[in-house]
């Protein structure tokens, strides 16, 4: 299954807005400094406007992509962290540059804006992850996931088994929805209120289910051993003592080996026929 790919294009339909917000600001400076004229305010602010908006925009509809791309929530936010501010940086000396330079008001220095960089940095920061973490695409896979499993209901081909457990998962590629047999997923990893399926494959693909609410769904091969993590007892090749009361669990495919909780000691003794 190919990995789904970064686009810089689904921004293009904020571009109104964008632009909108430019006159906005570019108003607003006029308003209370009129050393440049209502269009030199105007042209100054919406190409900001464009910058920033235009890279957070496209960051946080991509989503999905960075989750998938890095192994870690602090690595990822370390990493938006640097891009935002960054962004607020390039934005304050594109703007210097403009002011002095096309419409000549002052000389140009780079790097002279000040106390600039810092404002629009956090302004960066501030627009990029209420983006990032708040928005929720229109075609989320949400809605989806929840028809395929009442689909799943009524159609004699693709049963729910007589518990009402899933016997597939679908997560979103591009605009494509695929179903992974559950027997493909070796185990589940909690991701914010989602999760990751880690397959035999090797790959790891998001879906929109949370934790909670697939321990509920599915059949009686997965065990929840971990906060974070369901396991398909299927794929457990070794389970190995760890520190503090707690196991490793190597599977197999080569996926990489995972390490239980403390407080579900009771599972992993029932999974290795502990009495």
């Amino acid at each position: 299954m190919a990995t789904q790919s970064f686009s810089i294009k689904k921004a293009n339909r904020f571009l109104p807005h964008m632009l909108f917000v430019g006159i906005g600001i570019g108003t607003a400076n006029y308003v209370m400094n009129a050393n440049l004229n209502w269009i030199q305010w105007s042209i100054q602010s919406i190409v900001t406007s464009f910058l920033i908006g235009y890279t957070l925009v496209a960051i946080g509809l991509n989503k999905t992509w960075f989750t998938t791309h890095f192994t870690s929530k602090v690595k990822l936010y370390l990493f938006l962290f640097s891009v935002f501010f960054l962004i607020g940086i390039l934005a304050t000396e594109v703007e210097h540059y403009i002011r002095s330079l096309i419409f000549q008001s002052q000389d140009f220095q780079p790097f002279s804006s000040g106390k600039m960089y810092v404002f629009n940095g956090i302004i960066a920061l501030i627009l990029g992850f209420s983006f990032f973490l708040n928005y929720i695409p229109k075609n989320s896979t949400s809605d989806e996931s929840l028809e395929h499993l009442e689909r799943q209901k009524n159609d004699p081909t693709k049963p729910l088994d007589v518990t009402g457990a899933m016997t597939s998962i679908p997560v979103k590629q591009g605009e494509t929805i695929l179903l992974i047999p559950i027997t493909d997923i070796v185990y589940f990893e909690a991701y914010d209120n989602y999760a990751f399926a880690h397959i035999v494959s090797g790959e790891k693909r998001l879906c929109d289910y949370s934790l909670a609410f697939l321990e509920k769904r599915l059949d009686k091969n997965f065990s929840r051993v971990h906060r974070k993590y369901i396991v398909n007892e299927s794929h457990i090749k070794k389970i190995k003592p760890h520190l503090n009361s707690r196991y490793i669990i190597e599977f197999d495919n080569g996926i990489d080996a995972i390490t239980s909780s403390k407080s579900y000691i009771a599972t992993i003794r029932r999974l290795i026929k502990i009495e």
